[in-house]
This record gives structure tokens, C-alpha cells and sequence, in this order.
């Protein structure tokens, strides 16, 4: 009798949620930010608050208008 595990890896199988892709992209964002701030004339001040936008513009998106409810495993 073969029992499987539900923290069997699944990787190959598994396809990849939009919440991963936001908890992949926010980091993204941020070093993308500050590699752009340190390579041309932009300020970094100017840099951090792009940075700040985009990434208040993709955590929104996730949380308001794709909400996490009812979504269980």
C-alpha cells in the first residue's frame, strides 16, 4: 500500500501561481532599481522612489485585485 506524501517534490509538475511570480518579481524590482541608479545619472533618491511605485503598483495588484481568498490547497 503506497501512501504519497503531500511535501513530495513536484517540481517538474507543479506550474508556478502569480503569487510566486510576485514574491519573485518585488526583489526583481528592487535590485533593478538600484543597478539603474548606480549605472546612469539618476539619482538614487529618484531611483528608490520608481523602485517604491512599481512595486506599490505590483503588490497592489496582487492584494486588491487578485486577492489570495479562497484559494487553498
Amino acid at each position: 500500500m503506497s501512501v504519497r506524501s503531500r511535501y513530495e517534490s513536484r517540481i517538474a509538475r507543479k506550474s508556478v501561481s502569480y503569487y510566486d511570480l510576485v514574491s519573485l518579481l518585488l526583489p526583481v524590482i528592487v535590485v533593478g532599481g538600484f543597478a539603474v541608479s548606480l549605472l546612469t545619472a539618476v539619482p538614487k533618491t529618484i531611483g528608490t522612489m520608481l523602485t517604491g511605485f512599481a512595486s506599490s503598483l505590483v503588490v497592489g495588484d496582487a492584494v486588491f485585485k487578485r486577492p489570495p481568498i479562497g484559494r487553498s490547497e
